[in-house]
């Protein structure tokens, strides 16, 4: 769609003033380093943020959460790695960057929907309120009750309060990126062998793969949504060029979203609100399907453009995941409440789309009324989100929070040894500190099971009775702490998760209290992360609950024996560790550090077996008895190289595509390309 350039200007002065709308209801946020809303997820966000400015030279491993992660396990790194470089280029601290670059997003997902709908439909008054209502109203208020109360009123700035209150920054920038992808892949399955255009749908599709894993899914709901839209459009598809575009994108993508981080993301997602996927959903989607089916048979009765089927499929989609759950209590995806986000873009176009509807059939003499009257309306909507959202980014003394103060007190009073931190604090703790943690954030990424088993019977105790501190004390030593922070309900701290807060009162020495706020110290034998112990006090069987505590009862007993040899464990750089130890026949090095198979294990350029066990830890098998001086080093694995290599096969076939669409504009005149 070409536009002449009083045209071009006008478009122009709509994306500006929809971004300028939402700069003003944020507009805070651009500059502010930490709010009130202590409980946002956004703590942990900043904190890989700022690891990354600190270690921007080596990104390999990651040790402060979960006893250590490979960094591509931690989190998508589109987002944090984008504010570490702001933070780094413009000199700011990481939360301010975190804040200005989320605020942005904020701004720019009611333009990019704007953009969308214009280019679809060729209405610019039509795009422009499907922008407004985007910026000023929430669609999912109006269809949950629940939503409306959480948010505040139904005319209450829900994006906002899930961009700051629940920390959504990383979906906040995937949706924004949505209509701007989803442009891109039609004008790239539209247009035959345009191939300026493959290029950039596929860096569009790997850049929302790469920020966020909700707006991940979001993506595929839009694209299956766009595909079927398509079927018997007014427009050819090339169809082979969906399918392309998408194998070229997970190239490019593919060394942070390999097969294995998938499969863990996948289960992990699934516990984490116990939505196991299976025949339930088989039936659900069968049911969506056939809605398609007569939502389709009636779009070609009525001729309804693809552009507006695309819409109405996506609401569909969005909507039965997110509000069928609270409608019906459909289960079709994990965390189903996340994709409200996505609902509310597809609702705001189509509620703008039948306000287009109306405006057609009013009269000439009550347009300008009618813009009169929605102009007023706008502003009043606009006063009351600037109004609502200023309050949700109230500033804050960071140096005054329990989470700020107790972080402290565990690297001044713990030094570099692994803590268990509590709720709220262990989110924080690392935006702070380089305290290594036995949890952290975020669930995606938890190696296994055991370690959500074991928070929760530290934090409950439930059916453990008497035992309940015993039973804690097996499961952090196990995991290798040192200190344990406990906040009571007179804490500020915003989960306050354990349920006897004073269970290790005169069992464990207090190292701090502040309230009902205290660290206490772990008696251990040694700090060290590398044990001498008998090859059969490992823990090979997965516990079946918390109380199921009889292999970690061997396993403790053989750490705490002091007729034991001790092992030495340093970190020689944040990948490479040095451990020695004497061992006998029959006995093994067992190391409180993450397995994967990145690890190796060399004794003077002699490579030594690890052992996985069924805790998520790893064992080293000495090749002698005597005396071990091991070098352990976390290094490339095979899949990371088969990865690597496939993205630099999708980067050749990027280059190629570009290289060709370059040639294809200069000789047909500067005409082809996007």
């Amino acid at each position: 769609m070409k536009q002449r350039r009083p045209a071009r200007l006008v478009t122009a002065f709509c994306a500006a003033s929809l971004f300028a709308i939402n700069a003003y209801i944020c507009w805070g946020l651009f500059g502010v380093e930490f709010t009130q809303q202590m409980e946002s997820i956004e703590s942990s966000y900043m904190s890989i943020s700022r690891w990354a400015v600190d270690h921007w030279s080596d990104l390999t491993w990651f040790p402060l959460w979960f006893t250590g992660t490979p960094f591509r396990r931690v989190y998508q790194p589109g987002l944090h790695l984008s504010v570490a470089a702001l933070a780094k280029s413009a000199g700011w601290t990481p939360q301010h960057a975190y804040h200005f670059l989320t605020a942005a997003a904020y701004c720019l997902g009611p333009v990019t929907l704007f953009w969308l709908c214009y280019r679809a439909t060729g209405r610019r008054g039509f795009a422009f309120f499907a922008g407004v209502l985007y910026s000023l109203v929430s669609p999912v208020c109006f269809l949950v009750r629940a939503v409306a109360a959480d948010a505040g009123g139904f005319f209450s700035p829900r994006r906002f309060q899930v961009l700051v209150h629940y920390g959504e920054g990383p979906h906040t920038t995937a949706v924004a990126m949505l209509p701007l992808v989803i442009w891109l892949v039609d004008l790239a399955v539209s247009r035959r062998r345009q191939w300026l255009l493959y290029p950039a749908a596929a860096m569009g599709l790997a850049a929302v793969v790469l920020t966020n894993w909700p707006g991940s899914v979001g993506l595929s709901m839009a694209l299956a949504a766009y595909c079927v839209s398509r079927l018997q459009s007014e427009r050819r598809v090339y169809w082979p060029a969906p399918l392309g575009v998408g194998i070229l994108a997970y190239l490019i993508a593919c060394p942070w979203v390999p097969p294995s981080i998938v499969r863990t993301v996948l289960a992990n997602a699934q516990r984490s609100d116990n939505t196991m996927l299976g025949g339930h959903q088989l039936l659900l989607l069968c049911l969506l399907v056939a809605g398609a089916v007569l939502l389709q048979l009636l779009f070609r009765r009525w001729n309804v453009t693809s552009w507006i089927r695309f819409l109405l499929y996506f609401a569909l989609i969005a909507g039965a995941v997110s509000v069928g759950r609270e409608w019906f209590g459909w289960n079709l995806l994990p965390q189903a409440n996340r994709f409200q986000l996505e609902l509310d873009m597809a609702a705001a176009a189509i509620a703008a789309y039948g306000a287009a509807l109306i405006w057609d059939r009013l009269p000439r003499g009550f347009r300008p009324a009618a813009v009169i009257v929605m102009s007023l309306l706008c502003i009043v909507q606009v006063q009351r989100y600037h109004r609502l959202a200023t309050r949700l980014i109230q500033p804050i003394q960071i140096e005054s929070t329990i989470e700020y103060k107790m972080a402290r007190a565990f690297e001044s009073r713990v030094g570099n040894e692994r803590v268990f931190a509590p709720g709220n604090v262990s989110l924080w703790m690392n935006m702070f500190t380089d305290v290594p943690q036995v949890e952290g954030c975020c669930e995606q990424g938890t190696p296994n099971n055991e370690y959500r088993i074991a928070a929760y019977t530290i934090y409950t105790g439930q059916n453990a009775g008497a035992r309940d501190a015993e039973i804690s004390l097996l499961w952090l030593k196990a995991y290798g702490a040192g200190a344990i922070g406990i906040t009571g309900p007179g804490s500020t701290e915003y989960f306050k998760p354990f349920w006897n807060w004073r269970k290790f009162d005169g069992v464990l020495p207090e190292l701090w209290r502040e309230g009902d706020n205290a660290i206490y110290r772990l008696p251990r034998r040694s700090s060290s992360l590398a044990h001498v112990i008998d090859r059969s006090a490992l823990v090979m069987r997965p516990p079946e609950n918390g109380l199921d505590t009889g292999q970690l009862e061997k396993l403790v007993a053989q750490l705490d024996d002091t007729a034991k040899p001790a092992a030495d464990f340093h970190w020689l750089t944040l990948r490479t560790s040095q451990i020695r130890a004497d061992v006998s026949t029959g006995q093994v090095i067992f190391v409180q550090v993450t397995y994967d198979p990145g690890w190796s294990a060399m004794e003077r350029s002699i490579p030594r077996p690890i052992v996985p066990d069924a805790l998520g830890l790893m064992a080293i098998v000495p090749g002698h008895p005597g005396f071990c001086d091991i070098t352990l080093s976390y290094n490339v694995t095979k899949e990371e190289k088969i990865a690597g290599a496939a993205q630099m096969l999708g980067a050749a076939v990027l280059a190629m595509c570009l290289v060709i669409g370059w040639h294809s504009r200069r000789s047909s005149g500067g005409t082809g390309g996007v």
